[in-house]
């Protein structure tokens, strides 16, 4: 299990896509340094306005965890800038800063988001509470592991920097761990976030801190918004697009293309008799093998159990000939579900073959191609009459 967990990685690519993205950023920005240095004044005035802007966007779309780091840095800013109270301890215990900061990116990366202002809200101030803690306790009692480091292979000022650099290298790696195994936007951004802080902390870096903060917030900016539109656009069950990224691509068809409606057989009765848990699972299963169409295909959830396929500047008889080999693919599948109803360890080793299902289903499918007298609507429609007629004749059919 822990193998599967390790190498699990479905957010490699978006992981590497967002670090390349800021590396590109970063060398551009150090090629054009002199424009930076220029624009530090408004760079400087710009980081409150914009850090208070992002809380604010990010909170109105319930990103919690986006709203409560631009409300940390905006505390920093604020530190940094003003003589508070708490200034002179701040600065006198840098590696509590430091390490506390990291154990909160790591906090963020594992809770989930909820309203901001909310009960939950109480519990985030909690685990900000105990990262201090723990960095504290750390720095306390991190003697003992310094002892066993050998004195001839190790400096001075190396070993020095151990107590902050083994807390900090262990929260990019868990960090960078939680980020290639989720497709999560925001799990990615907070790696970032702890990259950049930790070459912050250690001044691998030349550009100044409100620089930095700003380049944050931007990212921060761009990954809610992006998070926000796959929200609109993309089911949460079957991860496909939704009805309304459809008619957004009907805007763009051209003059010829065919639209296929598949509808699963009797799952209404299925889920009657499995219940709907179950019937989620399935419809997960039928998704991920409809998302699988060739030929150009671009697979919807429509509603329900219905699914749409947009086969852009394709007739129909293109198009039929891969219909037909996923309706085959979708009725030999068998697919394997887990019974809901068990809990616990114990129950579901005690009778794993009993917990486990293998269920058959079919689609019907109706298919329809553009012509020049019908509109995107019209041909939809014709579409979903083939399916009736297909349903109307036995069921796992194709008809035109």
């Amino acid at each position: 299990m822990l193998g599967v967990w390790l190498f699990n990685f479905v957010g490699l690519k978006p992981t590497l896509i967002s670090i390349a993205g800021v590396s590109v950023l970063f060398i551009l920005a150090t090629h054009f340094q002199v424009f930076i240095t220029e624009a530090s004044d408004s760079i400087h005035k710009a980081v409150y306005p914009v850090l208070a802007a992002v809380l604010l966007f990010s909170a109105q779309f319930n990103r919690s965890r986006i709203s409560l780091l631009c409300g940390i840095w905006l505390i920093f800013v604020f530190n940094e800038r003003h003589d508070a109270y708490w200034k002179a301890w701040v600065d006198t215990h840098q590696p509590w800063l430091i390490i506390t900061l990291s154990l909160i990116f790591v906090v963020c990366a594992l809770i989930k988001d909820r309203a901001l202002l909310s009960f939950h809200l109480i519990t985030r101030i909690a685990y900000l509470v105990l990262c201090g803690a723990l960095s504290w306790y750390w720095l306390l009692h991190n003697d003992s592991l310094l002892l066993l480091l050998p004195d001839d292979l190790i400096s001075e000022p190396i070993k020095a920097l151990i107590p902050t650099l083994l807390p900090l290298l262990l929260c990019n790696v868990i960090l960078l761990l939680l980020s290639v195994r989720s497709t999560d936007l925001t799990k990615s951004i907070l790696l970032i976030s702890s990259l950049l802080w930790s070459a912050t902390a250690f001044e691998l870096h030349e550009f100044a801190f409100d620089s930095i903060i700003l380049v944050l917030a931007v990212l921060y900016l761009l990954v809610v918004c992006i998070e926000s539109y796959f929200l609109a656009y993309r089911d949460e069950l079957t991860n496909l697009p939704t009805r309304r990224a459809l008619h957004q691509l009907a805007l763009s068809l051209g003059r010829r293309y065919t639209i296929a409606m598949i509808d699963i057989d009797h799952f209404k009765k299925f889920n009657d008799t499995y219940g709907h848990d179950i019937g989620d699972q399935v419809l997960k299963l039928v998704a991920s093998k409809l998302a699988k169409i060739k030929g150009g295909g671009r697979v919807f959830r429509y509603g329900g159990e219905e699914f749409t396929v947009i086969f852009a500047r394709k007739g129909i008889e293109h198009a039929q000939e891969y219909l037909e080999v996923l309706r085959e693919e979708v009725a030999n599948y068998d697919m394997v579900i887990r019974d809901t109803s068990r809990s616990g360890k114990q129950a579901r080793k005690s009778a794993r073959s009993q917990s486990m299902k293998t269920v058959h289903v079919t689609v019907s499918i109706g298919v329809a191609e553009k012509s020049t007298k019908y509109r995107f609507e019209q041909v939809l429609k014709h579409a979903d009459l083939a399916l009736y007629r297909a349903k109307k004749r036995g069921r796992n059919n194709v008809c035109q």
